[in-house]
């Protein structure tokens, strides 16, 4: 166990510092390239289409996309970059005889630290803002199920693609999709009625709003969206190790 401990820190250092290389500015990129995004959405959506995220209350547009939009990153290019961690490591996976899970579980760790720390920017400046409530501390068992989902989707896929090396093509757009039918730009109360069905399908909804309802309305997590986030979190990583633990035998074949 201690072994495969110092292997993930060790992957996880080696992708932290692989990501910074040769750039000048390092860690600032961590939060002006989000910055510049949530910059250009609330650019478009609240001043040129005067949209709001709650009829019923003025949060500040700005607020609402910062609740989230941090977590989306972690997910979204986690998930990414752990279905490449394989292939990635291709001359290391044919050549040395290690725990391979630990590759797609170190990159979706680095991935998640690197975006933390944006977010927790932007929540010292709101906590300043609007104060400390004990219901805050639920951003962490959330964000602690969201990893957990992240990881057995990581391993999920990095266990796939290389058989199927069609996914990293199409997982990108899957990702886009998922975006725009996550409540990270608009409100579920924004949604019609009848196409609210759509967003609750997202696994990624749950997670979304109970970041929300915690940071902008000091709301905990409803116990229907605790059961579900649990549910996904435990069954997909659940079902990532396993898919991870049958298909790897094949890896040092077909890299």
């Amino acid at each position: 166990m201690k072994r495969k401990i110092n292997l993930l820190i060790y992957f996880t250092k080696r992708d932290i510092q692989s990501r910074y290389a040769g750039s000048s500015l390092g860690l600032v990129w961590t939060f002006f390239l989000p910055l510049l995004q949530i910059g250009l959405f609330w650019f478009v959506f609240s001043l040129i289409m005067g949209a709001r995220p709650y009829a019923r209350t003025s949060v500040p547009y700005v607020y609402f996309l910062f609740s989230s939009f941090f977590f989306w990153l972690a997910f979204s290019e986690g998930l990414i970059r752990a279905s490449w961690s394989v292939l990635e490591n291709a001359e290391l996976v044919k050549k040395v005889n290690f725990p391979y899970a630990i590759l797609p579980i170190a990159t979706t760790t680095s991935t998640y630290l690197h975006h933390i720390i944006g977010f927790v920017i932007f929540f010292i400046v709101y906590l300043f803002i609007k104060g400390l409530h004990t219901n805050y501390l639920f951003l962490i068992p959330v964000f602690s199920l969201q990893y957990l989902f992240s990881i057995g989707l990581g391993l999920l896929l990095a266990s796939i693609s290389p058989y199927i090396r069609d996914i990293n093509q199409v997982l990108g757009y899957i990702m886009q999709g998922l975006f725009f039918l996550s409540p990270i730009i608009y409100s579920i109360e924004a949604m019609p009625e009848k196409l609210r069905f759509l967003i609750l399908f997202n696994p990624v909804t749950y997670f979304i709003s109970s970041y929300q309802n915690i940071i902008l309305f000091n709301k905990a997590p409803t116990y229907f969206f605790i059961i579900m986030m649990t549910v996904l979190s435990a069954g997909t990583f659940m079902l990532g190790f396993w898919a991870f633990r049958k298909l790897k035998i094949g890896f040092a074949d077909i890299l």
